[in-house]
């Protein structure tokens, strides 16, 4: 299986800090972002390439020396985490990772330029996996430890299942957020189909009067049916700037009279979209002060 990880954005929102470097080797406590995202596909099996779409030539040059590197520093780097007080396993050590240089078309104009890189070098499998590159969880593990890793395995199954019994084509992973927090995000309706949740809709960045209790946001992660979107490529991703994978898929999916997109809710303890300056010193606070508060 193959992932796409989307990190052609500016950073603007994190300006002054992103003209130094891109948003991806922003730190929090010590460890680039980046390496946060990569530990979620370190950790699962079922993807045997990542793609990460980059922007510029700068940035692409810096990432691409950067994974040939890092290889070596693994283990040490899984030890950093733990220092911190979170375990990190490693258990998908053949993944190779490929940078793509795009050109900042928004996420559905990104995804389609890699989309055309990767069938035209070989192909793209059933499904896929798409997500962008700004997040930062924690999860409670069942032996009770704390993990920075997401269970992306457990994501893709709810996919494939749901697309057997119900037909959907894309799944989208929701996270349950505080109501002032959702105001800034899509906020997903959500309706059981036969034991699954399909998505009915989205409210995007809603009014906090107009937001119920426990609002489902999306969660910036999806899997997709290859034989679906390739099929209709160009009429859901055209390749033009400003093209979005929310508005031009999602969305549209929604709309749809038999369920077609499905939704996955994460089972999180934190879950941080980094993508201004606060949530950037937020993270650093919340991943550095765990380990004490556990003492």
């Amino acid at each position: 299986m193959k992932a796409i990880m989307l990190a052609a954005g500016e950073g603007t929102r994190c300006y002054p800090f992103t003209y130094l470097s891109p948003k991806m080797f922003q730190q929090v406590a010590g460890i680039p972002l980046l390496e946060y995202m990569l530990s979620w596909f370190g950790g699962t099996p079922e993807i045997e390439k990542l793609y990460i779409v980059a922007r510029n030539g700068a940035a692409v040059s810096t990432l691409k020396s950067y994974i040939e590197k890092r290889e070596s520093y693994l283990a040490q780097i899984v030890e950093l985490f733990g220092q911190l007080g979170y375990k990190v396993e490693y258990t998908n050590p053949g993944l190779e990772i490929e940078v793509v240089e795009a050109y900042g078309w928004g996420t559905g104009g990104d995804l389609r330029h890699a989309l055309n890189a990767i069938v035209s070098a070989g192909g793209l499998g059933e499904d896929f996996l798409v997500c962008n590159a700004d997040y930062v969880i924690n999860r409670k593990l069942a032996d009770g430890a704390l993990s920075l890793q997401l269970d992306l395995s457990d994501i893709i199954d709810y996919h494939r299942r749901c697309r057997k019994a119900l037909g959907t084509v894309m799944t989208v992973a929701f996270v349950v957020v505080a109501r002032e927090e959702a105001t800034r995000f899509g906020v997903g309706q959500l309706e059981e189909v036969d034991g699954f949740k399909v998505v009915r809709g989205f409210v995007e960045k809603p009014d906090i009067k107009d937001i119920a209790d426990d609002p489902p946001i999306n969660a910036g992660i999806c899997v997709i049916d290859s034989q679906f979107l390739l099929s209709r490529l160009d009429e859901f991703l055209p390749e033009k700037p400003g093209t979005s994978l929310e508005r031009n898929v999602m969305e549209r999916l929604t709309r749809e009279a038999r369920p077609m997109l499905a939704g996955y809710l994460l089972d999180l303890c934190a879950w941080f979209d980094v993508g201004t300056l606060e949530q950037l010193i937020k993270v650093n606070i919340y991943i550095a002060s765990q380990k004490g508060g556990r003492r």
